[in-house]
């Protein structure tokens, strides 16, 4: 790192979120339900190697999206510099491009699009995303031009060159 940007962070989820991921990949892999969360693979933008993790897919009215909850965390860079991407449903495997929304798209993604989804999710989910989001993105919740500004959302958008297989 130089000198001139040693004064960077990078944004990263926390260890409560982290940690688990192993155990969280598992039992997606078995096709054990969680809620929004399915496994996500991104080639990495500097090795270009697949990099999978358990992220929450927003979906509704049939259009999906992908929040950058923590930040522009690896991920987001990642499919940022790499916009095709693979979602694990359990045994099925859906290839997508994701792309990315303007400050102005964000801003009604996180006031009208993020609340409506939440509402149409089953009580627990819906309770369990609230309070989630109240914790640890309390931007989201609050104060969606700030939140826009500093969390990255990618759309995502079926590949129709690409067919779903089964792993």
């Amino acid at each position: 790192m130089t000198h001139a940007n040693a004064h960077i962070s990078v944004a990263r989820a926390p260890a409560l979120i982290t940690r688990p991921n192993r155990l969280v990949n598992k039992l997606l892999e078995l096709g054990m339900p969680m809620g929004p969360n399915v496994l996500v693979t991104i080639r990495g933008r500097i090795s270009d190697l697949p990099r999978t993790q358990p992220l929450a897919i927003v979906a509704l009215d049939e259009r999906r999206w992908l929040i950058g909850t923590f930040g522009d965390t690896n991920w987001c860079r990642n499919l940022r510099a790499n916009p095709d991407l693979q979602v694990r449903h359990g045994r099925r495997i859906e290839r997508l491009r994701a792309q990315e929304l303007t400050t102005a798209e964000k801003e009604t993604f996180f006031s009208a699009t993020l609340p409506r989804e939440i509402a149409q999710m089953s009580l627990p989910v819906r309770l369990f995303g609230r309070s989630f989001l109240r914790v640890v993105a309390r931007d989201i919740v609050a104060d969606p031009r700030a939140a826009a500004a500093t969390h990255p959302v990618f759309e995502l958008i079926a590949d129709p060159s690409a067919t779903d297989q089964t792993a």
